[in-house]
């Protein structure tokens, strides 16, 4: 997959309530949640001068904007040239689902819709409040939540939703106290399965690119990072 393929999975499974063209600009109605659901994203192919970002600017204020590395460079180059900073790098990491097909150990992990009050719980805890994962109640079906157990407790949740055989992960949190426990391998696991048994054959997801437990993670059940994302500040 392509990294611009890979952020039209992860965009048509995290969709905004409304999108608003501004130029070259797709602005989301959201201004709160997570800086995908937010931020300001290029339509396919487009490029942008100082002009389109200063109308954007004049629109909202503050605004984040996000750009593909190598697709929207030059897009990126702009936004530098007006003063505008790299606020995170998302590592977009896509692979197989097959190889991570299988038995799983037995309650281990609840695929369900909607989501049961202990993984909105989890989330709550962890930064996640339902601002922030609204989208996922906008998705197109097929969609799951994951509850993940470990040692007869609750040990994480995750979200997944579907687009053109991509299964998608979001909202992706192991507990603090059950990692380095398999837990994080286990919610793929359970993805991978859930997303054969709907079609999918292909596993996606962003992940921060600072965290070094994650990505190797998920390099070690067969993922490989296919590109970047770039979300950019004012100062």
């Amino acid at each position: 997959m392509t990294p611009a393929e890979v952020m039209a999975a992860i965009r048509a499974t995290w969709p905004p309530s409304a999108l608003t063209r501004i130029g070259p600009f797709d602005l989301p109605a959201e201004r709160e949640g997570t800086r995908r659901a937010t931020s300001a994203r290029l339509v396919p192919g487009a490029a942008a001068t100082g002009a389109d970002i200063a109308a954007v600017e004049a629109a909202r204020p503050g605004t984040i904007f996000g750009t593909i590395d190598g697709d929207e460079d030059a897009t990126a180059e702009v936004l530098a040239t007006r003063g505008y900073r790299v606020g995170g790098i998302s590592d977009l990491m896509t692979g197989p689902v097959a190889p991570l097909l299988g038995d799983l150990p037995r309650v281990s992990g609840f695929p369900h819709w909607p989501p049961l009050a202990i993984c909105h719980a989890l989330w709550d805890d962890h930064g996640n409040d339902a601002v922030r994962r609204a989208p996922m109640y906008r998705a197109p079906a097929p969609r799951t939540a994951i509850l993940l157990r470990t040692d007869d407790r609750a040990a994480g949740a995750l979200f997944v939703g579907i687009h053109d055989r991509v299964a998608v992960l979001h909202m992706v949190l192991t507990l603090p106290q059950h990692r380095r426990k398999g837990v994080g391998l286990l919610g793929l696991r359970h993805a991978a399965v859930w997303a054969a048994a709907n079609g999918a054959d292909t596993l996606a997801l962003p992940v921060e690119a600072d965290n070094l437990a994650a990505t190797s993670l998920y390099a070690r059940a067969g993922l490989t990072r296919v590109g970047g994302y770039r979300y950019w500040s004012a100062p």
